[in-house]
């Protein structure tokens, strides 16, 4: 991970769009959870802190000009709040226009094989399924499960069951008792 090509892309999107004082104000940080994205920027314009965040597990994947291009990419997105405030689009015209004025043609996606680092999906499936047992069981995502926690209340699609926090189990067979319990961690 080489930290001195980083800093030289930073400071060559901002320079490109008229904010170099920025460039020194960015903090670059690894993250080894970012398994789906590459990378993100942010800026606070309370703290006027500025931070782009890159995958540990997914950089060592990438070729030069992908990394080139994504550290521009993030480092565009702090200059956009940087300049137009908090509440600009994430891929506007813009950030846009900051890709471009970088020479760099404005993509939001990457195509980097993520073999082997997908974490898995935690699920739940319900106690009293009439599926159970059945490929097809009654189940809830870890998103549905949080806001079934806040209160929002769902039916099972295919039997039609009220489904309560307390009638689940994960689908590695512990029980979810109050808050979820996470194997594994």
């Amino acid at each position: 991970m080489d930290n001195r090509h980083i800093r030289e892309w930073v400071w060559f999107a901002c320079d490109c769009n008229g904010v170099p004082e920025l460039a020194q104000v960015i903090v670059v940080e690894w993250n080894r959870r970012f398994t789906r994205r590459l990378g993100d920027g942010m800026y606070s314009v309370i703290t006027m802190a500025a931070k782009i965040r890159l995958s540990i597990p997914l950089w060592p994947r990438t070729s030069d000009q992908d990394r080139r291009e994504t550290v521009i990419h993030e480092a565009c997105h702090v200059i956009v709040k940087y300049r137009h405030g908090p509440f600009v689009r994430d891929h506007g015209s813009e950030w846009r226009a900051a890709m471009r004025n970088c020479g760099v043609e404005p993509l939001r996606t990457h195509s980097i094989d993520r073999t082997g680092l997908a974490r898995p999906q935690r699920r739940f499936i319900l106690h009293q399924c009439p599926n159970r047992g059945v490929e097809h069981k009654c189940r809830i995502s870890l998103r549905e499960f949080h806001l079934l926690e806040k209160g929002i209340e769902f039916w099972c699609k295919r039997c039609g069951i009220h489904i309560t926090e307390s009638s689940l189990i994960g689908e590695d067979r512990t029980a979810v008792a109050g808050r979820l319990a996470v194997s594994g961690r």
